[in-house]
């Protein structure tokens, strides 16, 4: 194994850990701006915040299996954690980044939930920092450390869905 074989093996995608960061602050951000800066009033309809708690259900449920399948193949869910290997079974055959999506899913089912307005409008924000701060990051890492096996999933498996 070469130098840079074994540095890509050991080197985390990022330092620091973005994806929870950015759910938490999408949440709590959308909350507080809820608060603070109300952009609807009275109750948002019964089926806006059903269908808001099921999405959320179904994230959660998605976060989970995503969760089994990597800890099954030994690899790391930490994004700041090098992994051990490429999981591309199960969401992943549909989805690079299906853990992502539900975090997304996940923001934009509680601002239906919570009839939260500022939470739907930082869910998509919360998309494209997800991509920037992770998800190319996370891409540079596995393409430096599966290589060719990576290049051949990226090709038949979209980023988002």
């Amino acid at each position: 194994m070469s130098i840079d074989e074994s540095r890509a093996e050991a080197d985390p995608p990022s330092r620091i850990a973005w994806p929870p960061l950015l759910l938490l602050a999408a949440i709590a951000g959308g909350a507080l701006l809820d608060l603070l800066l109300p952009l609807s009033e009275g109750a948002w309809p019964l089926g806006a915040r059903i269908s808001g708690g099921l999405i959320v259900a179904l994230a959660l449920a998605n976060d989970l299996w995503c969760a089994s399948l990597m800890r099954r193949q030994g690899t790391t869910i930490r994004p700041d954690r090098a992994v051990s290997s490429l999981v591309t079974a199960g969401p992943y055959q549909w989805s690079r980044n299906p853990i992502y999506v539900s975090h997304v899913a996940l923001i934009a089912g509680l601002g239906l939930a919570l009839g939260s307005t500022w939470m739907l409008l930082l869910t998509p924000l919360a998309a494209v920092l997800l991509q920037r701060l992770a998800i190319e990051r996370e891409e540079r890492h596995l393409s430096q450390r599966f290589g060719a096996e990576f290049d051949a999933y990226v090709a038949r498996t979209r980023r988002w869905l």
